[in-house]
Formats: C-alpha cells, structure tokens, sequence
C-alpha cells in the first residue's frame, strides 16, 4: 500500500488525498508513535479521524493541517501537549498558518485564570483575617479563664486551710480544757 492514495467522493466528484501513518509523520518531521499519540489526544477531545477497512486511520489533508497546527504551536510556546491540542481543537481559526491568534485565546484565557485567582487571593486573605481574628479571641477567652480558675482554686485552698487551722485550734483547745479539769499537782497523784 502507497503512503499517498487518491479518493474520489462520488457524490459530489472531488478528488481527495489520502495520507497513511507513516506519510504523515513524514510530511510533520515527527515518529509514528509521536502521531499516534496525538491522535490519541486528538480523540479525546472528539476529533474524528476516517478509518479504512481494517481500521486504521486515514489522514486527510485538513487532518495534516490540523496536525501541522499542534506541531507548531507546540514547539512555539510553553504549553503542554494536551493544552496545545484542546487550544487547537477548541478553536474555530481558520487560517492553519496564524499562530497568532491562538496566541491571542491563550493569552485571554490565562487572563480568565489569572482574574480568578486573584479572586481566590483576595477571599483567602480575608478568610485567614477573620481565621486569626477567631484564634486570638480564643487566646484571650482561655487565658481569661486559665487565671480565674486559679484564683478560684487558690481561694479554696486558702479557705481549706484557714477551716483546718480553725479545727486544730478548736481541737487543742478542747484538749486543754479536759487537761485543766483533770491536771491535779504533782503531789495529789497519790491521794
């Protein structure tokens, strides 16, 4: 089989190349594995490409201008493959040869992204004020408490104290009281 075939549409009588997997690697300079896998994006993002009898793919030449596409813009810029090939797909330029406006998209898109991050900046920011704010009331509620707790527990314990003291003094007095009734002199012991 030929790398380059002719197709005519009988409908309308146009002739039409047809290119096979390793003509077009050719025509854009790449592997075949390297076409494969961005047909394999391509599909993901619901290009359809024709097949032949046994399945394989058949390129067209608006198939290899698209392809063309994503090789140039992918070594042109700092995108990703995938992004390159969903910017490629999304996009309704009809000039193959204008990278710049896709230039032009990707710029209003990272603008699209950069405004929204900005947003989640500035909602971030106020959530951590108000995060902080939260925190600090809380250190003053749990220190606030911290020292009333101990000035309670001190009151107790002075309070305990002062009733054991009240205790023992009641109990020594009550001792000395049953001494006197019963403290005879030293020579009354025999009588």
């Amino acid at each position: 089989m030929s790398d380059i075939s002719v197709m005519t549409d009988a409908s309308i009588g146009e002739e039409k190349l047809t290119f096979d997997n390793s003509a077009v690697s050719k025509i854009l300079g790449v592997q075949d594995s390297t076409l494969r896998k961005y047909c394999t994006l391509m599909q993901k993002y619901h290009y359809k490409f024709a097949k032949n009898s046994v399945g394989h793919r058949i390129f067209y030449n608006k198939d290899v201008d698209v392809l063309k596409k994503i090789v140039d813009l992918k070594k042109s810029s700092s995108l990703t493959l995938e992004e390159v090939v969903k910017v490629i797909l999304e996009s309704n330029i009809d000039d193959t040869n204008d990278i710049s406006d896709i230039a032009t998209i990707l710029t209003s898109d990272y603008s699209k992204i950069l405004e929204g991050f900005s947003t989640f900046t500035k909602e971030q920011t106020e959530f951590n004020k108000h995060l902080i704010e939260q925190l600090q009331k809380q250190e003053i509620y749990i220190k606030n408490s911290i020292e009333a707790r101990d000035q309670k527990l001190m009151l107790l314990i002075k309070e305990s104290m002062e009733v054991k003291r009240q205790i023992v003094d009641a109990i020594t007095e009550v001792k000395n009281k049953d001494m006197g009734k019963h403290k005879k002199a030293w020579w009354q012991f025999w009588k």
